[in-house]
């Protein structure tokens, strides 16, 4: 697999010593205000310790059955100083490597870890909200108080916010730093791909990249159809809302871009109007039918044309993926069968 330049695998390289910051800062925040407190109360959460108004927090928590908030609950702490280190020594490892694999792994790792240490805070947030004293001096059935993972949440009279400290923000900040040096270390190299291609040179290293990064970080890059939001997505020649699954077409340019249409007579229209030039559209993808918001192919597609079909923008006109398909629509309803290009010698 190829190289990565020196310059990113230098960005990655300090961001993996950067990780060792959260070995001396705190890592998570949990901040709460209440009228009788309005000047709030904290708990900041360390790699191996709690700090800020814990007492304080634990004997409120006691009064509606929540356990004392301790070290002790937390078995994390006897390890994650040495699982930094460790995060912290192979994605060293691999920014040295300088290899577009190393940089992915290096990703991954990190994204693994932020997606583990979410949810085993989310586990343990569940448990202590959910598994209350029956006995406890305040008790509302069927009440329970999970702190929120992330962002802000109401707790009776409290409101609750999570959020990352300075540990935290570095892991995302590091995070991030590595999803961009993939992204823009396999854009780089796809680009000189396609010059050497030009020239005569093949392109399997780039297909490979390709198929590797495109399920995993950047399938929106691709020129092929994207499932059409119905509800929210809005006809680029009528304006339209998207409604019914049963109808809409797609258009896509070989930069990337999407244009959704919510009837076949707008998408001729579209393209009839001058909207795009022709060597500029990647695909044109329509609605089947028969199976709610699947896109064909609309050059090998069949469509059924009746004023009577009740479509959209009253185009009179359905997709299909075969005639086979649309024969039982045909038997009901009547109707010729097209292909796309006599479709769009309708309008």
């Amino acid at each position: 697999m190829y190289k990565i330049s020196t310059l990113s695998r230098t960005l990655l390289a300090l961001g993996a010593v950067l990780l060792l910051v959260m070995l001396k800062v705190p890592i998570w925040n949990i901040y709460l205000t209440a009228p009788q407190y309005p000047e709030g109360l904290e708990m900041k959460i360390w790699h191996n310790t709690l700090t800020g108004d814990v007492k304080i927090i634990s004997a409120l928590n006691h009064y509606i059955g929540m356990r004392p908030i301790s070290v002790e609950m937390f078995p994390e702490f006897q390890y994650l100083g040495t699982v930094i280190l460790a995060v912290a020594a192979l994605c060293l490892a691999l920014a040295l490597l300088g290899r577009w694999w190393s940089a992915l792994a290096y990703y991954l790792v990190l994204a693994v870890a932020d997606s583990l240490a979410l949810f085993d805070f989310w586990r343990w947030g569940y448990d202590y909200g959910h598994n209350l004293n029956p006995e406890a001096p305040i008790v509302i059935p069927g009440m329970a108080y999970q702190p929120p993972v992330i962002g802000y949440k109401q707790l009776l009279n409290f409101e609750a916010w999570s959020l990352p400290d300075t540990g935290g923000w570095v892991l995302m900040a590091v995070t991030l730093l590595s999803f961009g040096v993939v992204v823009v270390e396999w854009r780089k190299h796809r680009q000189k791909h396609r010059a050497a291609a030009m020239a005569g040179a093949g392109r399997p290293l780039a297909k490979v990249a390709g198929l590797l990064l495109l399920p995993l970080l950047c399938w929106h890059c691709s020129a092929g159809p994207r499932p059409i939001a119905f509800g929210s997505d809005a006809c680029a020649h009528c304006k339209m809302t998207l409604m019914d699954k049963r109808f809409g077409a797609e258009i896509t340019t070989k930069k990337g871009k999407v244009y959704v249409l919510d009837d076949v007579n707008c998408c001729v229209k579209f393209l009839s109007a001058g909207s795009l030039e022709p060597a500029d559209v990647a695909g044109i993808y329509v609605v089947d039918y028969r199976h709610e918001g699947v896109l064909l192919d609309a050059t090998q597609a069949v469509f059924l044309r009746n004023p009577g079909l009740n479509t959209p923008m009253a185009s009179g006109l359905v997709a299909f993926a075969s005639p086979s398909d649309a024969q039982p629509v045909r038997a009901i309803a009547g109707g010729d069968l097209l292909d796309w290009a006599a479709v769009q010698d309708l309008f």
